[in-house]
């Protein structure tokens, strides 16, 4: 999938579906679905469907573009999620 087509996936998923604006997880799971995840060959479906990695950087780009809106909830939980990983590495 190119960029502009998995960018305006997200956009369509989370202006829809807030808890897939709040939760990466969510946003994955639906894009995959979308993308055609089937049954339990694990390793046949990450080879079919976008990288969590590259939907979660995306999601957060049109995050900071102000085109997605995250619940307040899940602003405060991501920030409180980044000051613990930053005092557990040592930087505040």
């Amino acid at each position: 999938m190119n960029g502009r087509t998995l960018r305006d996936m997200i956009i369509s998923i989370c202006t829809h579906n807030q808890e897939c604006a709040d939760d990466d997880k969510k946003l994955i799971a639906t894009i995959w679905e979308r993308e055609g995840w089937r049954g339990n060959n694990i390793y046949h479906n990450l080879c079919n469907v976008t990288s969590p990695e590259t939907i979660r950087r995306t999601r957060q780009r049109l995050v900071q573009e102000g085109i997605i809106r995250p619940s307040q909830n899940a602003t405060k939980r991501r920030k409180h999620c980044e000051v613990v990983a930053r005092e557990r590495l040592g930087y505040l």
